[in-house]
C-alpha cells in the first residue's frame, strides 16, 4: 500500500484551493462588483463627483458683476447674467446617474456656478451640453416644477408670450457708446427653440480618487459683442432675429475650457 506524505497532501489542498479562486472586484459598493469573484484584484471602480465650474473672465483677467468691459470705444457694465445649460454629460455614456437634464447659471447665485455630475471612474474625452433648452424642456412652464427648480417660477426666466418660451440667456447692464460715462440700460434676452445649440468641448478628463475631478469653463466677456450693432434692439418675437443669432453665437464662442 502506497502512503502519501502528509505534507504532500497539504500542498495539494492549498494549491487546489488557490487555483479555484476567481480574481475580480469583491466590493459590493463598486460599480464593477463581481459577485462570483473570490479574490480581490484591486480592479474596483467607483462613482465619483465631477464638477464643471464657470468663471467670468475678460481675456486673461477676472471679471465680476458691475465690472466694466471696454471694446471698440464702447463700455459695458455687467449687472445681470443668467443662462441655461441642458442635457449635460461626458462622452456618449448617458444615463440618469451621470448626466444632468437642466441647470441655470446665475452670477447672483454663487452655488449655481458649479455643476456636479456623478460619473464612473475612468477616462473621458468630451463634455457635452446644450446651450439653452431643448424643445421638450422649452415646451413646459414654471407650473410644472417646484418654485426653486431651475425652470421654476422663482427664476423669473419665463416669457408668457405667443409662443411661450424660457429665456435661454439673460444679459443686462449699462452701455456707454460715447466714452462720456453716459451709461444707458441695455438688455438682451435670448429665447425660443431655434436658438438652442449643442456644444462640445474636447479635453481628456480623468476621473479617479486622486484627481481633482474638475473642469473650469471661462466665459470670456470680451467676445460677447463681436459684430453686434448696438443701435439695434432685440425684438421679442417667435423666431430668432439675426441679432439674437449673432449674440447666441458670440456667447457660445465665449465659453473656453481652461
Amino acid at each position: 500500500m502506497l502512503h502519501v506524505p502528509y505534507y504532500t497532501f497539504i500542498m495539494v489542498f492549498v494549491v487546489g484551493l488557490f487555483s479555484c479562486q476567481k480574481p475580480g472586484c469583491t466590493d459590493s459598493q463598486a460599480i464593477n462588483y463581481d459577485d462570483e469573484a473570490t479574490k480581490d484584484d484591486n480592479s474596483c471602480l467607483y462613482d465619483r463627483n465631477f464638477f464643471v465650474e464657470f468663471r467670468l473672465k475678460n481675456n486673461n483677467n477676472t471679471f465680476s458683476k458691475y465690472d466694466t468691459l471696454n471694446f471698440d470705444n464702447n463700455r459695458f457694465r455687467l449687472e445681470k447674467l443668467k443662462f441655461y445649460l441642458s442635457n449635460i454629460h461626458l462622452d456618449d455614456k448617458v444615463s440618469e446617474s451621470n448626466s444632468k437634464k437642466v441647470h441655470l447659471v446665475d452670477i447672483d447665485n454663487p452655488s449655481s456656478q458649479s455643476i456636479t455630475l456623478t460619473v464612473p471612474e475612468g477616462s473621458y474625452n468630451q463634455l457635452h451640453f446644450g446651450l439653452g433648452l431643448d424643445q421638450e424642456q422649452n415646451n413646459t412652464t414654471p407650473a410644472n416644477y417646484e418654485v426653486d427648480h431651475p425652470l421654476g417660477l422663482n427664476q423669473n426666466t419665463f416669457w408668457a408670450m405667443t409662443p411661450a418660451s424660457y429665456i435661454f440667456i439673460m444679459l443686462e447692464g449699462k452701455m456707454d457708446t460715447s466714452q462720456t460715462s453716459n451709461f444707458y440700460p441695455i438688455s438682451y434676452h435670448l429665447a425660443h427653440n431655434d436658438l438652442y445649440q449643442m456644444t462640445s468641448f474636447q479635453k481628456v478628463i480623468n476621473i479617479s480618487s486622486t484627481s481633482s475631478n474638475k473642469l473650469i469653463i471661462n466665459i470670456n466677456m470680451s467676445k460677447l459683442f463681436d459684430g453686434v450693432d448696438l443701435s439695434q434692439n432685440l425684438p421679442h418675437q417667435s423666431t430668432a432675429s439675426p441679432l439674437a443669432i449673432q449674440l447666441m453665437s458670440n456667447f457660445s464662442s465665449a465659453l473656453e475650457v481652461e
